[in-house]
């Protein structure tokens, strides 16, 4: 009776003994696949995510950076060549080919010839483009806008960077007496912005303030535009241009 007990009991004895080994095997077996995955995880190269969004630095209003005032042959003004936008970027347009105002203190017969160009930013390797211009005959707020030729429209989401520099009479170098930069993005046209170059706010610069200037020149006397140009040259600190005279766009032409 004693022996029958130890048989049934050792004959139950290797059940778990197999389990344990089946486990063990499977995990075995197992092991390289991970194993291999891992390797295969390693082996995949990093992804690389795109670079942060650039933001230009601000833009030069008034003449300055590396020009030597004292060897200037423009005649001293109160108040300075200014280019009509905010310090800080971004600025905006949603128009291909936008219009640019300055206010420049000189009469055409003070200024030998001036230059404007438009480089695609930030390389600048691209220009878009590059023309040379004499002056209204009166200083005052003058315009520059691209020419409507497709070659010239601008692309969305895409910034450039603009210069502009006068020679003035009497200059005997290549250098020019006084430049501006700035840059310019263009974005969509959305029904938002529509309204606010209507209202002549200042989120859609370029647009606004070309649009306003032209009601503006159209009928000089509207006290509500006059307004709505004295608030917006405010908000980039140029409230003392505001009742400067528009003399109209420049003259392109060959130097």
């Amino acid at each position: 009776m004693n022996k029958d007990r130890i048989f049934i009991k050792m004959a139950l004895q290797p059940v778990p003994i197999v389990l344990a080994i089946a486990w063990g095997l499977s995990h075995f077996i197992s092991y390289p696949t991970l194993a291999q995955a891992t390797r295969n995880t390693q082996r995949r190269p990093a992804q690389t995510l795109p670079p942060p969004p650039q933001t230009p630095p601000p833009n030069q209003r008034k003449p300055g950076g590396g020009l030597d005032a004292s060897k200037s042959a423009c005649k001293d003004t109160s108040k300075p060549l200014t280019a009509l936008i905010p310090v800080q970027n971004p600025v905006l347009a949603t128009s291909e080919h936008p219009t640019f105002l300055f206010y420049v203190p000189y009469r055409s017969d003070e200024v030998e010839v001036g230059e404007f160009s438009l480089l695609v930013w930030p390389d600048e390797k691209k220009r878009i483009y590059k023309t040379s211009f004499t002056l209204p005959q009166t200083p005052g707020i003058v315009s520059i806008t691209l020419p409507s030729s497709p070659e010239y429209a601008l692309v969305e989401n895409q910034y450039y960077h603009w210069y502009v520099k006068l020679y003035c009479k009497g200059n005997t170098s290549n250098k020019p007496d006084l430049d501006l930069n700035g840059w310019v993005q263009r974005v969509a046209l959305t029904p938002e912005r529509e309204r606010q170059i209507k209202d002549a706010t200042p989120e859609v610069w370029y647009d606004a303030l070309a649009n306003l200037a032209n009601r503006l020149s159209t009928s000089p006397q509207d006290a509500t535009l006059r307004s709505k140009w004295v608030n917006l040259l405010k908000s980039i600190g140029s409230e003392d241009l505001a009742q400067e005279p528009f003399v109209g766009s420049v003259m392109p032409r060959e130097r």
